[in-house]
């Protein structure tokens, strides 16, 4: 009798003790880990830049003089450190925004773990793939890849018109 009171303590324990909230809800969700992939594609875009731009200097210093090659090799150089530069900033905006996700994350789920509702919301993840697919969206205006797009302009040419009957 003492053993099976024992057994139902421990229990009890062990299922009121699974309630707890995670430490680290940020990991499960979706934005701050797509946030956490676009920050290390930046990462290897600036590596892979700084490569390129070594090259670029290298290619700079063996130009022959008076040959007009070097207008061509100081911009290649200058446009190399120009998408470093942007890069970088990328790099810190992202960084910003994760941390700032974290918090924001952390916050949701305390809120959500307090309801009783479940996380993350997809809702949310669906407005911030929209936003994103806006923002990375092409900002000029192709009017033959529109039509394209649209299947307008697709038909043969029309025919000949019928001589008109008087």
């Amino acid at each position: 009798m003492f053993l099976r009171i024992v057994c139902l303590i421990i229990l009890s324990f062990a299922l009121s003790a699974c309630n707890k909230p995670d430490p680290n809800p940020e990991l499960k969700d979706p934005i701050y880990s797509d946030l956490s992939a676009t920050l290390a594609a930046t990462t290897q875009a600036i590596e892979a830049e700084k490569k390129a731009l070594e090259g670029f200097q290298k290619e700079l210093s063996e130009v022959v003089p008076q040959t007009g090659q070097i207008k061509y090799a100081q911009k290649r150089v200058f446009d190399s450190q120009q998408k470093i530069a942007r890069l970088e900033q990328e790099k810190q905006y992202y960084e910003l925004k994760i941390e700032a996700r974290k918090k924001s994350s952390k916050k949701s789920y305390m809120a959500a773990f307090k309801k009783g509702e479940s996380w993350p919301n997809p809702k949310e993840f669906e407005d911030y793939q929209a936003q994103k697919k806006f923002r990375e969206a092409k900002r000029t205006w192709d009017v033959k890849q529109r039509m394209q797009e649209l299947g307008v302009g697709d038909e043969k040419a029309p025919a000949a018109p019928a001589e008109a009957q008087h």
